[in-house]
């Protein structure tokens, strides 16, 4: 199948504006932003919604002698925010917490001091405590630093890289009003559908599956109110960039869930409400009808035979549901969703045999140089491109030169200005993050190696998953010849934990519930323990400060031990 220029430059000039914080971008995802104008909304007798504060609403229910808080957001700040909004409807004090998933669950504290967790009911899926202490600890480090890109919280708040809003919400974290965490676990939790009386309020509490196993659409029968992370409002993130693997079918299955409830409204943790019986069915069908298209003709591409580069030309949402407004590709794209569909259900492989054992990126790069005539030649051909308004083929073919000399000056100029073209007028608020976070990258304006994970990430989960953080950075070829357990004496937790490396392979070992002997031991908190493995600390400096104590061994011993292991500083240089 032929491209054309268009799709070739994947930018069309006209759709592009500035923004009122300075920001060039794509006029459609610009005027989204009134979407998250700050306010509070009155859905239907005693239920609101507080829409514009972080990237998730939440919604508050008038029980019978307080209120019952869904969803508290990213932040304290955020659940600070809501709360005062809520004020100006009640005084009532807080009588219960239910959680839509374990992503907006970071706000408790606002509502529940501690020392009173059990004073107050927190409603939730069994699974959103293990998501939220031991969430894939193994891909932390690429995980955070991914999901920072794509809510671009590298990028300047000001100015024409700056973010127009994250298409669920205006921002996800805002540093200047602070970034206190205050997760609480829940002490009610469901496993399956079930019917409760919460303050007075008959809910039932059906779980779902979409961008997390743990969810919960909150229903209130009396008030024909769905309080869901089901319908978002924009096009859903399947075969998201930053890497999580998300099968569209429990997605789908978990809309029919919705659709049998008949809501008069419908309430997202992202988007706008909805109102109407008519218009929730509307709503309801149009993303049922657009994941099931995208899922299904994705299948049947497969089954043709085609590969992933083909499917994305091959699967179009028809036009009744490319124009819908809940369907606007502001987040999640078709093409992403029909590449992460292919990778779940059939693997890396398509139909070429020549990829089975490609040659090296390397070689493949010099083959190309070499084939255009050279390195000048290629420059020369991917800044023609960028000149003739084909940007994605200039960014892929100065790629070639990079492979081989990544600090070459001129072809990162050349990337980068072609990305940032992309940038400026791609719909997709993921995509657009993506584009210029590597820009500012290749421009030399923040670094490659940008950490996302700090200690504060590590030091409240469980011992067990710090030590996984720690078990993936094992150097294989520092430990080939190295068989030695060291544990870890956690003293505000009275926890054994450690690692065993064997011959290149690292493995947890609970102490509490493991007789194995160890030959290092040392005693730490969990905060110190989390500040050496997220490089805060020098192991030296944690050493001589007493963070960190030698029990069992000598500090060369446990300074050896460590080493092993990638980004643990050993001392400050």
């Amino acid at each position: 199948m032929e491209m054309t220029k268009n799709q070739l430059s994947n930018n069309n000039e006209a759709v592009k504006k500035i923004g009122p914080k300075g920001e060039v971008a794509n006029s459609r995802l610009i005027d989204h932003s009134k979407n998250f104008e700050k306010r509070i909304i009155k859905i239907t007798d005693g239920v609101y919604q507080v829409i514009g504060v972080g990237l998730a609403s939440s919604t508050m229910i008038e029980g019978k002698d307080g209120i019952i808080i869904v969803d508290t957001g990213d932040r304290v700040e955020d659940a600070e925010e809501h709360l005062a909004e809520f004020r100006k409807i009640t005084d009532k004090p807080v009588s219960a917490i239910i959680y839509t998933h374990w992503h907006y669950t970071v706000g408790t504290r606002a509502y529940v001091p501690v020392g009173q967790e059990d004073s107050i009911e927190i409603w939730g899926h069994e699974q959103v405590d293990i998501n939220f202490t031991a969430h894939n600890m193994e891909l932390m480090l690429t995980h955070h630093k991914k999901a920072f890109t794509q809510f671009g919280l590298f990028l300047p708040t000001k100015g024409p890289d700056a973010f127009p809003n994250l298409a669920l919400g205006p921002y996800f974290i805002d540093f200047e009003k602070g970034k206190t965490r205050g997760y609480v676990k829940p002490n009610r939790t469901v496993s399956k559908a079930c019917k409760t009386v919460i303050d007075g309020i008959n809910v039932e509490l059906i779980p779902t599956i979409t961008d997390s196993n743990d969810g919960l659409i909150i229903w209130l029968p009396d008030k024909g109110v769905a309080i869901n992370n089901v319908l978002w409002g924009v096009f859903p993130n399947i075969g998201a960039l930053r890497g999580d693997v998300r099968d569209p079918k429990n997605w789908i299955n978990s809309i029919k869930e919705m659709r049998a409830l008949k809501p008069t409204y419908i309430l997202g943790v992202h988007g706008v409400p909805i109102f109407g019986s008519k218009e929730c069915e509307k709503a309801i069908e149009e993303y049922h009808d657009a994941m099931q298209f995208v899922y299904d003709q994705t299948v049947r591409g497969i089954n043709l035979g085609l590969a992933p580069e083909d499917l994305v030309e091959f699967v179009k949402l028809p036009s009744h549901l490319k124009n819908s407004p809940i369907l606007q590709p502001f987040y999640g794209e078709v093409e992403n969703f029909v590449r992460g569909t292919y990778a779940y259900l059939i693997g890396w492989y398509g139909n070429d045999t020549a990829t089975i054992h490609p040659v090296s990126k390397k070689v493949e790069a010099e083959k190309i140089i070499n084939g255009f005539g050279g390195l000048e030649k290629v420059l020369e051909e991917a800044q023609k491109s960028y000149d003739d308004l084909e940007f994605a083929w200039s960014a892929q073919l100065i790629t070639y030169v990079l492979k081989l000399n990544p600090d070459h000056t001129l072809a990162r100029k050349i990337k980068a200005n072609a990305l940032r073209k992309l940038a400026e007028t791609t719909p997709s608020s993921i995509t657009r993050n993506f584009y210029l976070t590597h820009v500012h990258e290749l421009e030399g304006k923040i670094s490659p190696n940008a950490r996302a994970v700090k200690s504060e990430n590590l030091s409240n989960l469980k011992p067990e998953a710090i030590m996984n953080f720690l078990r993936v950075k094992l150097d294989p070829v520092k430990s080939e010849n190295v068989n030695q357990v060291m544990r870890v004496s956690l003293t505000d937790s009275s926890f054994e934990i450690g690692l065993q490396v064997r011959k290149g392979l690292a493995e947890v070992v609970n102490f509490n519930t493991n007789s194995i002997t160890p030959d290092l031991t040392i005693q730490t908190t969990s905060k110190e323990l989390a500040q050496l493995l997220t490089s805060e600390i020098s192991l030296k400096n944690a050493l001589t400060m007493g963070e960190i104590t030698v029990i069992n061994g000598n500090e060369e011993e446990v300074t050896n031990f460590l080493a092993m292991f990638d980004e643990i500083i050993i001392q400050n240089k």
